[in-house]
């Protein structure tokens, strides 16, 4: 079995060829997550390949980003005055294609071992307006003038999409190997490293390089608080000793460095030098305030810490708001369990674990596995990475033998509880919140926990991976299996103009919309009841319901763009045809020559029939020339809506949609009419 990695990139500077590989810049991960969901959901829904918005950044940016990714469509140039594009060259949001397969040497590294997806571009907002506009410029064949004040704003994105294996693995199976490769070994001959020279002791610096430790505080670091100090694993105390003995900007308190590429930083402070960011505020995913800022007088630094400067606060990458203290001792003076040797955790960087199966090759301890189990099954929303930051929901097999794992080193720590007063209390606040979580027994926790739970959480995921392709009933607590398929549903609704439906547990439904939706377009029709233009057969209005769509429960509003009464022009672009000024069907009631009848202004209502079971949507019209007129004060008498099934009374519907101010609607109506 496979899955798929994504990985987005965007392009900097100069839009042309030759592209320097360095000009690629990848996608922050909160961005590319909300992407690669994004472009999933068009797989499913058999979209992907068109193009349309894929991505609006201002969501997901902090602070936001006034731009939107798009996959734009293939144009043949045939405007001469098309900027550097050449006649017959195919374009993509103006660009030359050529722009997003440019050659594996110009492409990202990871290209090598993907497939490139083309066609995605990164538009300013405010310009993506002119798209339409660029594309039909282009392809003109009359050769007009560039339109643009300015070029729209926007860069090339591409798309590598990497096939990676989920394979069955043993706890250390690739472990030896795993060292070398870290190591910089390649068989027997080491390669060769520089060596940087380490900054001679401080005066206060008692403790020999060699000798130690760097811990970080497990538990709750407020006044009153339960916790303890918890070392961290050697190879990552040895690395984190070696920046403090090599980088003189850490030593010194003027940057930070970082624990992993990925979440957590680690700065250095003194008296003279907080941890204080409150300055930067503005630029982190939560406020940095007052009562953030730590000192070396916080309670948990003891006086040898402070005497020697020894303090540090780890911290989350772009979020130093989310902290903890550190500090550096003397190996085997505090409280800690030292840890053996081996590959480090990546998520609590203390104990040693096994390999997860991603194609990192992240190792992950036990608890932080059954920690990671446990949240990635109480949420159904997030299926992307899970427990070390790799896995999503496809690797069904790496997370099922991480489950495994997991249910035997629990029901191990039951039977045999920690020793350790510090691991004994870790452990008993794992099982005080997987009780919780799961609503178990303590005195009676199931041996296949983790195993069980996984498996009903992949169900739930795969259900809502395809919520997209059902009607779901309206019941509560009906389940998924009794909904009904939506081609299906739809293709009755066409035929039978039906739009109520039963699921296969008898409860019934309906297809309308909302009564919010129908209130929003009948004032949308009440704020233009003016013509705006005549097209020699009759004046027309500037939107109509499409009154064939209407039969079948769908509120379509049309909007004319000057030309003859026909809508569309074109049949290819809508399945219904009809003349906009009386709304017949076209072809069969009204056609070109024919001195058609303008009905009025359209309005909507459900109607139910006596049996009061079944649903529907009727169109009236409302005297577009009396309403003019008592919008305009010359009468006092507000024209009511026809409708087949009776009359709505000209005030009520008035009150019921909040347009009583005459004087705001004669206002808007004036602002939209179109000298004729």
């Amino acid at each position: 079995m496979s899955s798929d990695r994504y990985e987005w990139w965007w392009l900097n500077g100069e839009q042309r060829t030759p592209i320097n590989v360095q000009q690629w810049v990848r996608y922050e991960p909160q961005v590319s997550y909300h992407l690669s969901a994004s472009y999933s959901a068009m797989l499913a829904e058999n979209s992907a390949e068109k193009e349309g918005l894929v991505l609006d950044l201002e969501a997901w940016t902090d602070p936001p980003l006034g731009y939107q990714i798009w996959r734009g469509r293939e144009v043949e140039v045939r405007n001469s005055k098309a900027g550097q594009l050449t006649v017959g060259q195919h374009a993509i949001a103006g660009y030359p294609k050529e722009l997003w397969k440019p050659g594996t040497s110009q492409l990202p590294a990871s290209a090598k071992d993907g497939i490139i997806q083309a066609g995605f571009y990164q538009v300013r907002k405010d310009h993506v307006k002119y798209m339409k506009k660029l594309d039909e410029f282009i392809g003109d064949s009359s050769c007009p003038d560039d339109p643009f004040p300015e070029p729209p704003r926007r860069r090339v994105v591409i798309l590598i999409v990497i096939s990676r294996p989920a394979f069955i693995f043993g706890a250390d199976r690739f472990r030896s190997s795993l060292r070398r490769i870290r190591s910089g070994i390649k068989g027997n001959k080491p390669e060769e490293k520089q060596i940087p020279i380490p900054i001679q002791n401080a005066e206060h610096d008692s403790i020999p390089q060699d000798a130690a430790v760097f811990q970080w505080w497990w538990g709750d670091p407020e006044p009153g608080g339960v916790g303890h100090w918890k070392n961290y694993h050697p190879h990552i105390s040895a690395k984190l000793e070696q920046a403090f003995a090599t980088n003189q900007q850490f030593r010194n308190c003027e940057t930070p460095i970082e624990i992993d590429p990925v979440r957590y930083m680690l700065q250095r402070i003194t008296k003279d030098h907080p941890f204080d960011y409150r300055a930067q505020s503005e630029n982190f995913r939560e406020p940095f305030l007052a009562q953030h800022v730590t000192k070396v007088d916080y309670f948990l630094f003891d006086d040898q810490a402070r005497i020697l400067n020894h303090c540090f606060v780890q911290f989350q990458r772009g979020n130093p708001k989310r902290r903890r203290p550190v500090r550096r001792v003397r190996r085997g003076e505090a409280a800690g369990v030292e840890m053996p040797d081996g590959e480090p955790c990546g998520v609590c960087f203390s104990d040693t674990g096994f390999m997860t199966g991603c194609q990192s090759c992240h190792i992950v301890c036990s608890s932080c596995t059954r920690m990671g189990l446990r949240i990635a099954a109480g949420d159904i929303t997030v299926t992307e990475n899970l427990v070390c930051g790799c896995l999503s929901s496809n690797d069904d097999v790496a997370l099922g033998v991480l489950a495994e794992k997991a249910d035997a080193t629990l029901q191990e720590l039951l039977k045999n509880p920690p020793a350790d007063k510090f691991a004994k209390r870790e452990f008993d606040a794992e099982v005080e919140v997987l009780v919780q979580a799961f609503q178990l027994d303590a005195t009676n926790i199931p041996s296949n926990l983790f195993r069980s739970k996984l498996d009903e959480w992949h169900e739930k995921v795969r259900q809502k991976s395809m919520e997209h392709l059902y009607y779901a009933c309206s019941h509560p607590g009906c389940k998924m299996s009794n909904w009904v398929l939506r081609a299906d549903l739809d293709e009755h609704r066409m035929q039978t103009h039906s739009c109520t439906w039963f699921c296969l547990q008898g409860h019934q439904n309906t297809l309308l919309p909302p009564q919010s939706d129908i209130d929003e377009m009948n004032r949308n029709l009440l704020y233009h009841p003016e013509y705006y233009f005549d097209c020699g057969e009759g004046k027309l209005r500037k939107f109509r319901i499409c009154p064939e769509c209407l039969q079948e429960g769908f509120l379509t509003l049309a909007e004319h763009e000057h030309g003859c009464k026909q809508w569309p022009g074109n049949r290819k672009e809508h399945r219904h045809c009809y003349c906009f000024h009386c709304t017949q069907p076209w072809g069969t009631v009204c056609r070109h020559g024919n001195r058609c009848k303008d009905p009025g202004i359209q309005q909507v209502r459900i109607k139910t029939d006596a049996s009061g079971k079944q649903e529907s949507l009727e169109v009236g019209y409302v005297n577009s020339e009396k309403y003019l007129k008592w919008i305009a004060g010359k009468s006092k008498e507000c024209p009511p809506t026809v409708f087949p099934s009776g009359p709505l009374q000209g005030s009520i519907r008035q009150s019921r949609l909040g347009l009583e101010n005459i004087k705001e609607l004669d206002r808007i109506s004036r602002q939209g009419i179109t000298a004729l």
